[in-house]
């Protein structure tokens, strides 16, 4: 039994860390020879000051190799030591196209009260390819892990992982539990438009759930700041708990076909660009999610001249094509009229048969925006009416052209058309429930009327206005969240929440350690119940949430407001279950407070709570249990019957090779 299918699905938060960060002298790993046989290799990090074991994240991977150049184990499983930081100062190369490199964060069993996640410090690295820092052919898997994009310099590589494949093979990207803040071009560039080796362009699966894409700002140009590119059909994109801030091309695809895309209870923040390109879709499930401030920079004739549209349309938030067989477009094999026939599609991606589903989604325009900088004479050209562009990318000429767009229209003409054209009776495309109020999220998309001036200054500085010359530095503002600076990390140092890390913690065991906080209790979902928006500013309120088991919810809403029946009706086997250990609720708690756990299949459990010096205190759960969403109680004793002071406490999960660790506190 592969050991990367407990260790790495749903791992834990918690909480400690080192005080400082950029070691004056790196402590290189000496490498061991990985066990051969093994499914996991723990790997030692080292303290934010001292940099010990320097490199020995890539060392161990690059060097986990048989003479031959092949994986000794194609499904390894890398762990890295929660409450530990790696220092990685040579590119990871990776070829591995028949398994899975997995890099996930465990706690570290000699030091239980260390347990933020392990945070991955770029410092920096000569790029594995032209593309990107690391290069790994084959399926990657991200757990629980901190990883800084942006090199300790502050300088980037173009991606942070260039992805590749071979002979065909269809590959995935699973990130969960997971901090990734800045951004270059993309994270993961999963396409290598030169036709040679490389990409993913045979039915790709992305499954990015209980995330955060923090600081996905790219200075110089609008189209970067990227979670992923894949030019190429994809099987399965399910993008599910997860925010992202002032990103750009956030999920590229583009003219190609999603078979399955389900985005659900996400947060977009400020996104500059558009948070979704592709317009094609054979099921597309968007419900419960926020979009503040979605493609703020606005398009004018340049943009909608230059091919960013099939039919020039401006790229609205909910974009859907008109005609699936024509345009260029690209889809998986079994769309295609025969087996030789790629240019004529099978009538299941005829539009009456398309599942579409938006439902129960926020879509809010800052007003501060809109009076500060769109309708603001400061910005306004008169000779054109509008802010202006002077972009000349379809040859056009130079302008002034009108900037449109702005805000950002919900749903453009022609998707609106196929809205009223394809609603049931007449086919599956279904608009519930769309609200343009404030969210009312505890930190708003933009602080104040000087950060709306700022991101005016930095706009028209690319649309070409002299008036404006040399841009903002956005980065040094409110508008990024936290301080834009990779030689320091978020946390909470003295009980406050800073991003300038230089005495106590550093490093989040949960997204609610972070300073900004995205969570509202205004706006219910019809079809769950919970909070729209990502969950993941809710310690409670993700808890309760189950990935499969919404879907579920999702999907008999759908078919309960006349949705057509064609095409899936049950979650993919992939996100059916995994092992999950909840935040206590209660927290903080008196007398007593209650924990729940999720099993994926029958087996032996253990729950054990300990003190902050790692003593045992109470063992909760030790036998076989069935699968499923299982709860039990700690009434603050001891195994000796005691009631036990106030202070923090930790519980920590252990099932088959899965383990996770939360922090707890009990005041009296």
């Amino acid at each position: 039994m592969k050991a990367k299918m407990f260790l790495c699905l749903l791992f834990a938060f918690a909480t400690a860390g080192y005080a400082g960060i950029g070691p004056k002298n790196f402590v290189k790993y000496v490498p061991k020879n990985p066990d051969a046989a093994g499914d996991t290799i723990y790997i030692p990090g080292g303290t934010l000051a001292g940099g010990e074991n320097a490199g020995s994240l890539e060392t161990t991977i690059n060097q986990d190799t048989l003479t031959t150049g092949g994986r000794k184990n194609v499904d390894r499983v890398y762990a890295l030591y929660e409450g530990q930081y790696y220092y990685q100062i040579a590119p990871i190369y990776c070829y591995n196209p028949t398994g899975t490199l997995t890099i996930c964060g465990v706690p570290d069993p000699a030091q239980p009260t260390h347990t933020t996640k392990p945070v991955i410090l770029i410092s920096p690295v000569p790029p594995a390819t032209t593309e990107g820092t690391n290069t790994v052919y084959g399926s990657i898997v991200v757990d629980n892990i901190h990883y800084q994009a942006q090199m300790l310099t502050g300088s980037f590589n173009a991606e942070l992982f260039y992805c590749g494949t071979a002979q065909h093979r269809a590959q995935s990207l699973r990130i969960n539990n997971c901090l990734f803040e800045f951004s270059s071009i993309d994270l993961f560039d999963c396409t290598n438009e030169s036709g040679a080796i490389g990409g993913w362009p045979f039915g790709a699966t992305f499954f990015i759930t209980n995330s955060y894409f923090r600081n996905m700002f790219q200075g110089g140009q609008w189209w970067g700041s990227r979670v992923f590119q894949c030019k190429h059909p994809i099987d399965t994109l399910w993008i599910e708990n997860v925010t992202t801030t002032t990103a750009g091309l956030t999920f590229l695809q583009q003219n190609e076909l999603t078979d399955v895309m389900y985005v659900n209870h996400c947060t977009i923040v400020d996104n500059h660009r558009y948070w979704l390109l592709s317009p094609y879709h054979r099921h597309m499930f968007i419900t419960n999610n926020i979009f503040i401030n979605q493609n703020w920079v606005g398009e004018d004739t340049n943009i909608t001249n230059s091919g960013q549209d099939p039919e020039k349309s401006f790229t609205s938030t909910i974009n859907v094509d008109t005609n699936n067989m024509v345009n260029g477009l690209l889809t998986q094999p079994k769309y295609w009229a025969s087996p030789t026939d790629s240019t004529h599609f099978s009538p299941l991606l005829s539009l009456n048969h398309l599942q579409v589903y938006i439902s129960d989604n926020i879509y809010y325009y800052d007003p501060q925006l809109i009076s500060g900088y769109y309708n603001s004479s400061k910005y306004i050209l008169p000779a054109v009416g509008t802010i202006p562009s002077y972009l000349n990318w379809a040859g056009d000429g130079t302008g002034p052209w009108k900037i449109r767009n702005i805000p950002c229209e919900w749903m453009n003409s022609r998707t609106q058309g196929l809205f009223n054209a394809f609603a049931p009776p007449n086919g599956g495309f279904i608009e519930k429930r769309t609200s343009t109020s404030d969210p009312g999220t505890v930190t708003p998309g933009i602080a104040s009327a000087s950060i709306v001036d700022s991101m005016a200054v930095w706009n028209q500085n690319l649309w070409g206005d002299t008036r404006f010359a040399g841009g903002a530095a956005l980065q040094n503002t409110h508008y990024i969240y936290g301080d834009y600076n990779p030689t320091t990390l978020p946390g909470i140092s003295g009980g406050v929440k800073t991003d300038a890390m230089t005495t106590g913690q550093a490093g989040i065991t949960k997204f609610t350690d972070l300073t900004e906080n995205f969570s509202q209790s205004t706006h219910l979902s019809v079809i769950d119940g919970l909070p729209i928006g990502a969950l993941i500013w809710d310690d409670t309120k993700l808890g309760s949430f189950n990935s499969a088991a919404d879907w579920n919810l999702v999907h008999t809403k759908y078919m309960s407001e006349g949705g057509v029946p064609d095409g899936i009706t049950t979650a993919p086997s992939s996100v059916q279950g995994s092992y999950r250990l909840d935040q206590n609720y209660p927290n903080p708690f008196n007398p007593s407070t209650r924990i729940k756990y999720s099993l994926p299949q029958a087996g032996i459990v253990k729950l054990v709570v300990y003190d902050v010096l790692g003593r045992e205190v109470r063992t909760l759960v030790n036998g076989a249990m069935s699968a499923g969403q299982q709860e039990t109680e700690w009434d603050g004793k001891n195994s000796n019957g005691r009631t036990v002071g106030s202070g923090i406490y930790f519980y920590r999960l252990t099932a088959g090779s899965f383990t996770a660790a939360k922090k707890m506190t009990l005041i009296k």
